[in-house]
């Protein structure tokens, strides 16, 4: 008879050594759902992946791509396997995108370098945002920015006059955390068992092949195992 898997947590828990469970804990603590970033027809593979990593990085846990130029495709060497720490959302058209963001309470905010922007210190980061960050050419979509309630930009002291897109959202999510600490007093927003849920879904990819190791425990009920150190970015 299986017995029903109702906690892969604490069946994985085993295989994976104390520092690498505390470290999968910590990042959980830090990571937030209410600050999200789209990527509205970024059709650049490095600009996709090494904007996958600056989300990592600064604890977005959920990413939103615009498949609208090309679909979306990820360099390991850039992103250095962080796509597996983040939910990745994919949408073919800008217009499903605001819908799934908008039934979810987030204002959206499109990053412009043109004058007339909002600076993105000055924005309301207590509330659910999406910061929108358009392709290479053209920026963001009409639907897109249609859409926001308004555009901000980023400072700039030199020549150009705009940032490249992974370096404008990793910029743009730096003051973010900056803001939210500030203004909040904490970064991370997951509930216990949103945390919980998480940590679950990451030792899945954490542990090789979880699912079969799961299977096994539940229709056998225990296992020979030995904890894995492997680096948790492989």
């Amino acid at each position: 008879m299986v017995r029903p898997m109702d906690d892969p947590a604490a069946l994985l828990e085993p295989f994976l050594l104390p520092a690498r469970i505390e470290r999968l804990r910590e990042a959980a603590r830090q990571r937030t759902r209410n600050l999200r970033v789209v990527l509205d027809g970024v059709h650049d593979p490095h600009n996709l992946s090494a904007a996958v990593r600056s989300c990592d990085g600064f604890g977005v846990l959920e990413l939103h791509v615009i498949e609208s130029a090309k679909p979306f495709r990820v360099r390991r060497k850039v992103s250095q396997g962080t796509e597996k720490w983040i939910r990745i959302h994919r949408h073919p058209s800008p217009l499903e995108a605001v819908a799934a963001l908008r039934a979810e309470g987030f204002e959206l905010w499109v990053a412009d370098p043109r004058p007339g922007g909002r600076p993105v210190d000055d924005l309301p980061w207590e509330k659910k945002l999406a910061l929108v960050f358009g392709n290479e050419k053209d920026g963001a979509s009409r639907e897109t920015s249609q859409a926001a309630a308004g555009f901000f930009c980023i400072p700039m002291y030199g020549f150009g006059d705009s940032f490249n897109v992974s370096v404008a959202a990793g910029v743009a999510l730096a003051v973010a955390v900056r803001e939210r600490l500030r203004r909040l007093g904490r970064h991370g927003d997951l509930s216990a068992a949103e945390q919980e849920e998480l940590i679950a879904e990451w030792m899945r990819r954490a542990v090789k092949n979880a699912d079969r190791i799961l299977t096994h425990l539940a229709t056998r009920g225990s296992a020979d195992h030995e904890p894995s150190d492997e680096p948790l970015e492989e």
